[in-house]
């Protein structure tokens, strides 16, 4: 088995050498909010269907019941911004794009828009049109801030589904030579780096991770967030994961979980990942 881990080890490292870079094209326009939402988490059974026209939104949020009430704002700032009653009280309402869809943080208001004191009200929604996908067989929950080791490919089959700030801290502690196997596979680096980049703490490993790609965390978020209103966010996914599990395979064999024909065929698909010489700047032109 050393022998295995040994030559699966020589591959990849002759593999990272071949990699080069790709340059960038202009970034992508700022995301279009219209569309419908479905709540998630506390907000599950509400949903939200937004007309953005640039300047103005109108819309309507729905209770489970069928009940709601119509919305018409205006658009600051990427967000779209409008009264709208909550539990009996005016307040407004803030849709800022976020993540597979959006964020409503609800503010207690005066009718001239003015805060009056209280907490806010935040909920989750998620595009309708995204297929999103199920925890796969051994997910494992975000562990808890501060954790300084962590299976790598475990990271890899959980982090769809921790919150950014969870990404960011484990990404940094899982090992340079797993992270150096998993900038192989583009979509999947692509989709590290759009959660690395939504983290509220500038993760240190965060320019190591950029580094090469040819692009900034405003153009992977930006072009992401935009193919979500259409089939392109599914295609991507679609490609993450299949690139996954070969970038899963790949790590578990430089760790000696497998024998030997199984890691030989690995480094030959990691290999064939690398030169291709894609970067996330090439996937996300193809997004």
């Amino acid at each position: 088995m050393r022998d295995v881990v040994r030559f699966f080890r020589k591959q990849v490292a002759g593999i990272v050498c071949l990699v080069m870079l790709v340059a960038v094209g202009p970034a992508a326009a700022q995301q279009n909010l219209s569309g419908t939402y479905l709540g998630l988490d506390a907000a599950q059974g509400l949903s939200v269907q937004l007309q953005d026209n640039g300047r103005s939104v109108s819309g309507r949020v729905s209770a489970p019941d069928g009940s709601g009430q119509s919305i018409s704002g205006e658009m600051k700032d990427g967000s779209a911004v409008a009264k709208l009653i909550f539990r009996g009280q005016q307040g407004i309402a803030r849709f800022t794009p976020k993540g597979v869809g959006l964020s409503m943080i609800w503010s207690p208001a005066d009718q001239n828009g003015n805060r009056t004191g209280g907490a806010d009200v935040v909920f989750a929604f998620r595009r309708q049109s995204l297929d999103l996908p199920a925890q796969p067989a051994g997910f494992v929950p975000a562990p808890p801030p501060g954790t300084r080791r962590f299976e790598p490919g475990s990271f890899l089959r959980s982090y769809e589904f921790w919150e950014p700030n969870a990404v960011a801290e484990i990404y940094d502690v899982i090992g340079e030579q797993y992270r150096a196997i998993i900038r192989l596979f583009p979509a999947v680096q692509t989709d590290l780096i759009w959660k690395l980049c939504q983290s509220t703490s500038v993760p240190s490993e965060l320019g190591e991770a950029l580094r090469g790609e040819g692009v900034t965390c405003a153009q992977v978020d930006s072009t992401i967030k935009a193919s979500q209103a259409t089939g392109g966010f599914n295609r991507f996914k679609r490609r993450v994961h299949t690139e996954k599990a070969d970038a899963l395979l790949a790590v578990e064999c430089a760790r000696g979980i497998h024998n030997a024909p199984v890691c030989i065929d690995a480094a030959r698909r990691t290999q064939r990942a690398a030169s291709a010489l894609e970067t996330v700047a090439t996937v996300i032109k193809g997004i």
